[in-house]
């Protein structure tokens, strides 16, 4: 569904476009080797041999991860999501996600079985290994019902965000650790505001991964300003480069973000 942009953001969003221009960065959709999962493109030859997900913010659909495990039914997926309304409705979420667009009821017997390789912890990605504040905006929702809540809660504290729940947190080092990994082949992260944090830990400690589909979120700085935004992004976007990885745009979106692809060189032929 094509984004509708709103009169506030139009400006910052031509700010965007023209970031986006000035990188040439290649779209997803026009590069032969890259099929649709729900909202992410991934490579063929990425998908063909991966091994394992890691998908950070899973919100109220897992679309992207099942379609995935249908499309290679050796991968083991691992979900993190401590938003209150993802725990209390994950089964559901997870039994309804795609089902229709793979054409499946949910009771078909492949369905079920996408669904038992798909294994949801609720933590969120942190720097710490810990508890943390998750802050949300009780003025948009009743906050009796805080488990019901749509919107999107965040460990970036902001005017806006008066309430918050504590939720357990750990880095990416920690949760590859309990998982006995040492390297990951698919990282998707959608965890509003701590883009910048998880690129460099990708990085800065040289963590083993093919894939990454990452959403920066360009509203987090002082009065929403994308200038600062965009040149936090184009640092993460150069490490990456310098880090022999692939820069891709997923799609171009109307809304105050990024949502890009990073993919290591020698995991397809670009």
């Amino acid at each position: 569904m094509a984004d509708r942009m709103k009169p506030h953001v139009v400006e910052r969003v031509k700010l965007i476009r023209q970031w986006e221009a000035k990188n040439g960065y290649d779209e997803a959709k026009d590069l032969p080797d890259f099929k649709l999962y729900k909202n992410y493109y991934v490579p063929d030859a990425v998908t063909k041999v991966a091994k394992n997900v890691l998908s950070f913010g899973v919100g109220g659909n897992v679309g992207f991860e099942k379609e995935l495990a249908f499309a290679n039914k050796d991968l083991k997926v691992n979900l993190y999501d401590p938003t209150p309304r993802s725990v209390a409705l994950i089964r559901q979420i997870i039994k309804s996600s795609s089902y229709k667009k793979v054409g499946m009821r949910n009771d078909h017997p492949d369905n079920l079985q996408a669904e038992k390789r798909l294994k949801f912890e609720p933590i969120a990605y942190g720097s710490i290994n810990g508890e943390q504040k998750f802050y949300y905006d009780p003025a948009k929702e009743n906050a009796e019902f805080v488990d019901r809540a749509l919107q999107s809660f965040s460990l970036v504290k902001r005017d806006s965000l008066t309430k918050h729940v504590m939720v357990a947190t750990k880095t990416l080092q920690k949760i590859m650790e309990d998982l006995g990994l040492q390297s990951v082949d698919i990282i998707k992260a959608d965890i509003e505001g701590l883009w910048y944090q998880f690129a460099h830990e990708i990085l800065e400690n040289k963590i083993d991964c093919k894939f990454v589909a990452l959403e920066l979120e360009l509203n987090f700085e002082e009065n929403e300003k994308v200038e600062p935004a965009l040149e936090k992004a184009q640092t993460v976007c150069d490490l990456f480069k310098a880090n022999n990885y692939d820069v891709v745009i997923n799609r171009r979106r109307d809304k105050l973000m990024l949502e890009m692809l990073f993919v290591r060189k020698d995991a397809y032929a670009g």
